[in-house]
């Protein structure tokens, strides 16, 4: 229904909030102070006020130095004098490097050229090597399947070995027992029925041979 927010005030920030009132207050009482002090600040007014006048007039001559040495050498040579003057840093590192210099010349047209040819060779070397792990890989994917396949198929034989022999131990087993039962195939059948047929026509030859030899 309700919520509270408590956003309490850093005691840094009062107390700067607190100086920041009195120097406004003892600005405006400028008139009032004594004569030593007027002085003082005046001076330090002529000072500060050099300050940023020389920081600009170093910006200023940065820049005619960097235009002369760039005419001079046809664009070549680029020379910054306190590069970060200008820039957006801190106070001390708006004084860190103290110069700068860069050749644009035919020769660093050609180093860039090397960097680049090496980078692409780099990235060529990479991509081949990339392309032989995965060979390997694939090789390795198919021997594994190789593998396993040959394993299936040793399986199967030890399989079928097996039962084979299990069917010969039961063949054993019923003939010892004195059971004539055996597992015969179509084949086996056909044969037996033919050799049957067989002796039925040979003994039909041998009783009708002695008739004829009679007569």
């Amino acid at each position: 229904v309700y919520v509270w927010i408590y956003d309490p005030v850093h005691f840094k920030t009062f107390a700067m909030g607190l100086v920041l009132v009195i120097a406004v207050i003892a600005a405006t009482l400028f008139p009032l102070w004594p004569a030593e002090m007027r002085v003082g600040v005046y001076y330090l007014s002529v000072g500060a006020g050099c300050f940023v006048a020389s920081i600009l007039l170093l910006a200023v001559a940065r820049c005619i130095l960097f235009l002369i040495i760039w005419l001079i050498t046809g664009g070549r040579h680029h020379f910054w004098f306190l590069p970060n003057l200008t820039a957006d840093v801190g106070f001390i590192d708006s004084f860190r490097p103290l110069y700068t210099h860069e050749y644009k010349g035919p020769k660093a047209d050609l180093k860039k050229e090397e960097k680049s040819e090496s980078k692409k060779q780099q990235k060529y070397d990479s991509e081949e090597k990339s392309d032989s792990e995965k060979k390997e890989e694939d090789d390795g994917k198919t021997e594994a399947t190789r593998n396993s396949g040959t394993d299936g198929s040793g399986g199967e034989r030890h399989s079928d070995t097996d039962s084979d022999r299990r069917e010969d131990d039961r063949s054993q087993h019923s003939s010892g027992n004195g059971n004539d039962f055996e597992m015969i195939t179509k084949e086996e059948l056909e044969q037996q029925t033919d050799e049957g047929d067989c002796e039925e026509e040979e003994e039909e030859d041998t009783e009708s041979r002695p008739s004829h030899e009679k007569s």
